[in-house]
């Protein structure tokens, strides 16, 4: 009976992951990239992380994690008029206003306390409001999981990104703050890692089935529902009492 636990949580976990799945037709493409994104991870972006986090004080951080967010604000002001919503646009607007001003460039995020709501919209999302809900899973090189849908405002974002001289001077600083970003980001989720490798036998299937529930339910998607073959998974028989027979 100790195990039972253990086969329900695994069956549970492979119905999920059974219905999830219809939606990586690219997986062998995908788990390849995953690899190679885990390697280089492992390698160099998590010991770069730790030593980042050990030598700069978290005050510090919070304020480079403000000043990214503060650009970010401003793609989702584009991205929020993009799907004609004016109220959210408006709000991403006087966010980049204010913290860009009083915020000292955005170090310090002054709109969030004085109640402008802070909702990141991204490209995928305003493509996920123009009809395209549901999109097949897509791990991206060293950026990690997305989607097709995803994937593609990712890249246009980056394709859109202005030259030196609006933000940053020189190409050396745009490719100095990227680097600074991701760093600063990755210090952010030391010891997640960690928590996936014990609490899942596939990380690879563990991070993409979360993946994928978290997108649904912030652009409004239905994931595919179990096959019937899962549906008729009688649970019953997994924690059925043990035969009295049975050796102890």
């Amino acid at each position: 009976m100790r195990i039972a636990p253990l086969l329900l949580t695994v069956a549970l976990a492979g119905c999920a992951s059974t219905a999830q799945s219809q939606l990586d037709p690219l997986e062998p493409v995908n788990r390849a990239v995953y690899r190679f994104n885990d390697t280089a991870d492992r390698a160099v972006l998590k010991p770069v992380a730790e030593g980042y986090r050990a030598v700069t004080p978290r005050p510090v951080r919070i304020a480079v994690g403000n000043f990214f967010d503060n650009i970010r604000d401003a793609y989702s002001a584009i991205n929020n008029a993009l799907r004609a919503d004016a109220q959210k646009a408006t709000n991403d607007v006087m966010r980049v206003a204010i913290n860009s001003t009083f915020g000292l460039l955005g170090l310090i995020d002054i709109a969030t306390p004085a109640g402008l709501a802070n909702n990141k919209t991204t490209l995928g999302d305003t493509f996920a409001s123009w009809g395209w809900k549901n999109s097949s899973y897509l791990v991206l090189p060293l950026l990690g999981p997305s989607t097709v849908r995803d994937g593609l405002g990712t890249a246009a974002t980056l394709a859109a990104n202005p030259e030196p001289g609006v933000v940053y001077q020189t190409h050396t600083q745009l490719t100095a703050a990227s680097v600074l970003n991701a760093v600063n980001t990755r210090a952010r989720l030391l010891g997640l890692e960690q928590t996936v490798d014990e609490a899942a036998l596939d990380p690879y299937s563990y991070l993409r089935d979360a993946y994928l529930q978290l997108r649904a339910k912030q652009v409004g998607a239905e994931l595919p529902k179990p096959s019937s073959e899962d549906e008729e998974l009688d649970i019953d028989q997994l924690v059925a009492p043990p035969d009295a027979s049975a050796p102890q």
